[in-house]
């Protein structure tokens, strides 16, 4: 993608819930790797539908009572849930079928708290935020050896991780003090060589930042101007562009895998809605 022109011709996603409006709570959307589904967390249980519509949306789990989902490289996804047994990263087909693939009793080092698991593109590692004796970091799980790295050793809270398309980086938010500000800026973290970046160094709120299909672009949530908008910017954190500029909170974007599309939640007087805008 040598360079991107951005053209907001929106495509209106709506999933009805009971009483006619939008989604009631949504908390993550992600787009399958194969580009034919749309993955939603609403009202704390995941669903699926076809994309880029989100038609004939299938609830996946049943009081999972959680807030995040991501699609893994093939046909599943993962979520994490807590119980009396603790926290559990589950392994889940579009068949509904799960099964743990993290357990918090597993992991060799104390962790009080797993969240925001993310996939690794070669599918055999697992990135999330975890808390452990008051610090939270990002840790990486490593599924065929069942061995635990921690990644940051941070000055205050992370979330929301991703990861790059070749796996060798991980983008995510940090909410640290910067000389005179405290917001949540958007990092990267490069996992072979541990060097970190800062790419948003503002007093604003950014949040979830994703990257694009060829590593180029990092897609965000903003409110810079206010409103929350869809902000892009390219990997070394320059060339900064709204994608899109409206009244309402735009959150939680996600690539098409042909890197055209970028989809995201919109929070209107009804509820959430999902739209998908091109990119050029």
């Amino acid at each position: 993608m040598n360079a991107m022109r951005w053209l907001c011709v929106v495509l209106v996603i709506f999933v009805p819930v009971a009483g006619g409006g939008g989604l009631l709570g949504l908390t993550a959307l992600d787009w399958s790797k194969d580009g034919r589904y749309i993955l939603f967390v609403d009202g704390g249980d995941v669903w699926v539908g076809l994309a880029p519509e989100g038609r004939d949306a299938r609830r996946m789990t049943d009081g999972a009572a959680t807030d995040w989902a991501r699609f893994g490289p093939g046909d599943w996804f993962v979520y994490v849930t807590f119980s009396d047994a603790g926290y559990i990263v589950w392994k889940a087909g579009l068949d509904g079928a799960a099964a743990p693939l993290v357990r918090q009793s597993d992991l060799p080092s104390p962790i009080d708290l797993i969240a925001r698991p993310t996939v690794a593109p070669d599918g055999q590692r697992i990135a999330f935020v975890g808390h452990a004796g008051g610090q939270c970091d990002l840790y990486l799980w490593n599924i065929e050896t069942s061995t635990l790295q921690q990644l940051t050793r941070t000055p205050g809270p992370v979330d929301t991780p991703d990861f790059s398309p070749d796996g060798k980086s991980l983008t995510f938010v940090g909410l640290w003090q910067i000389g005179a500000s405290l917001s949540w800026d958007v990092y990267v973290l490069d996992l072979d060589g541990d060097r970190l970046e800062i790419l948003t160094q503002d007093p604003f709120f950014d949040w979830c930042p994703r990257f694009s299909p060829d590593g180029e672009w990092i897609a965000f949530e903003s409110n810079l101007r206010g409103p929350s908008d869809i902000h892009v910017l390219r990997r070394d954190g320059r060339e900064r562009t709204a994608f899109t500029f409206d009244e309402w909170r735009d959150a939680f974007p996600t690539w098409k895998p042909t890197g055209d599309e970028i989809g995201y939640g919109s929070l209107r007087p009804r509820g959430w809605i999902i739209l998908s805008s091109r990119t050029s």
